[in-house]
């Protein structure tokens, strides 16, 4: 800037030498210059040293500021990041807190569950000692009004009592209570609970284990099938609370399989009314099979060779030997030959006649009463399944009074009423058998009869 004002008079100087007077010199002019020249580079160095320590301050000013900028960033990321650290944290602990009640939710969901099924886990016999706990856990929980803090109270209660009720069965817990005896009446005595088997005895008849039954209120002794020995440990635990426990491995299965073995008279009073038609038609089957068997195997056949002698006898015109013959031979074989012989003599075709017609009057007596034994083939089991019919009306009329609740005692049910269909099969399948047999029998005898007719009208020489 100085230069170009110096320029600037420097021109100015020269313009106006020109219009200058005559009398105005150069020198003049050089020395006005040379002096505002200086004046010039004085001020220039003046400017020069004001910029100089005027600069120095500055780049500290300017070094201070970019250090407060750089400590104020570093601050400013400081509190983002703060910032985005606690908003992780916060969601953390939402994503936690959801999470507790997620699973609380799930443990009252459980807990309720439990005591739900709690009174169903119990033996019978244990109802009365935990009814009160358990109705009263049951009514907190269907409470609008109820807080999770008594919810869980009345759950964690009742889990308390079975923990409790554990650690009594594990050394026996003994406790009066009634059950029903085998004849369905209600006793009074003393129970023992001892892990998974309970027991029953009054002191007297009724002892044994105690089963639980369904749609009943007291369970049920059963002592049917057990040793004289486990029912006088039974008596004695349950009476003075010491002695040995019979202990079961199969929890109860083996007294319930003795309970379903029954004799052969139980299990046909079990089938009920249809069961003696079946059984009679049955023995009078076998009693005409066996009668049968031994008329056919009485019938006599001819010693081989007899019918050539009489053959040959009535071919030599010896009737007489012929006819004494026949007459020892016993039996159908025997009347066919003692026809054949008085008959020799006429036709063939006459002689065909009077044999065939001695088979005939045969037939009947050999084939007599096996028509019973089909007959009884085929009404024993149509007996079974009207036995079966009966007796699953009788079933269904139960389930329509009680329900479907107790299976054990359908099931029961349905396989008394199988009982009938059992022994229909039972009477019908040898029934059936042995009248094919001894039909094959009688159908024998008969063909072997056709063979000594053929033989004797065969062997005879023609009439002249």
């Amino acid at each position: 800037m100085k230069y170009f004002k110096t320029l600037t008079l420097c021109a100015v100087a020269a313009a106006s030498s020109a219009v200058l007077p005559a009398q105005t010199s150069f020198e003049q002019v050089a020395i006005e210059s040379e002096r505002e020249v200086r004046a010039a580079e004085r001020e220039l160095a003046d400017l020069r040293r004001q910029v100089a320590d005027e600069k120095i301050p500055i780049s500290k000013r300017l070094t201070e500021l970019e250090n407060l900028v750089q400590t104020e960033r570093a601050e400013y990321d400081v509190v983002v990041r703060a910032a985005e650290n606690r908003e992780v944290d916060l969601n953390d602990q939402r994503e936690k807190v959801d999470a507790v009640r997620t699973e609380n939710v799930y443990i009252r969901n459980q807990l309720s569950a439990y005591v739900k099924a709690f009174s169903t886990r119990i033996h019978e016999s244990e109802l009365s000692a935990y009814k009160d706990l358990i109705e009263e856990s049951e009514q907190v929980l269907v409470r609008t009004d109820a807080t999770d803090s008594e919810k869980l109270a009345a759950q964690v209660a009742v889990v308390n009592a079975s923990i409790e009720r554990v650690r009594d069965i594990i050394g026996g817990h003994r406790f009066k209570g009634s059950a029903l005896s085998s004849s369905g009446t209600e006793v009074s005595g003393q129970y023992v609970i001892a892990g998974p088997f309970a027991y029953f005895g009054d002191g007297g008849e009724n002892v044994g284990f105690a089963e639980q039954q369904v749609n009943s209120v007291h369970p049920i002794i059963l002592s049917k099938g057990i040793e004289e020995s486990s029912i006088t440990a039974i008596n004695t635990i349950t009476q003075t609370g010491e002695g040995f426990i019979p202990v079961d491995p199969t929890e109860g299965d083996a007294v319930k399989l003795s309970l379903t073995k029954e004799t052969f008279l139980e299990h046909i009073a079990a089938g009920g009314v249809s069961m003696y038609p079946i059984i009679a038609i049955g023995i009078a089957a076998a009693l005409v099979a066996i009668f049968k068997f031994f008329e056919i195997l009485s019938v006599k056949r001819p010693k081989p060779g007899s019918i050539q002698q009489i053959i040959d006898s009535l071919n030599t015109g010896n009737n007489s030997k012929a006819r004494e013959i026949a007459n020892s031979v016993e039996g159908p074989f025997g009347n066919l030959l003692v026809a054949g012989v008085e008959h020799a003599d006429q036709e063939k075709e006459i002689l065909e006649e009077v044999l065939y017609e001695q088979m005939l009057a045969a037939q009947p007596k050999l084939e007599r009463f096996l028509a019973f034994i089909a007959l009884t083939a085929a009404a024993a089991p149509l007996l079974g399944l009207l036995g079966t019919v009966t007796g699953m009306i009788d079933t269904f009329k139960l389930i329509t009074v009680f329900g479907t609740g107790d299976a054990a005692s359908l099931s029961s049910g349905i396989s008394v009423a199988l009982i009938t269909t059992e022994y229909g099969l039972i009477v019908a399948i040898p029934s059936l058998i042995l009248q094919a047999m001894l039909t094959r029998q009688a159908k024998g005898k008969l063909g072997e009869m056709e063979q000594a007719s053929v033989a004797l009208v065969n062997g005879l020489e023609k009439k002249s």
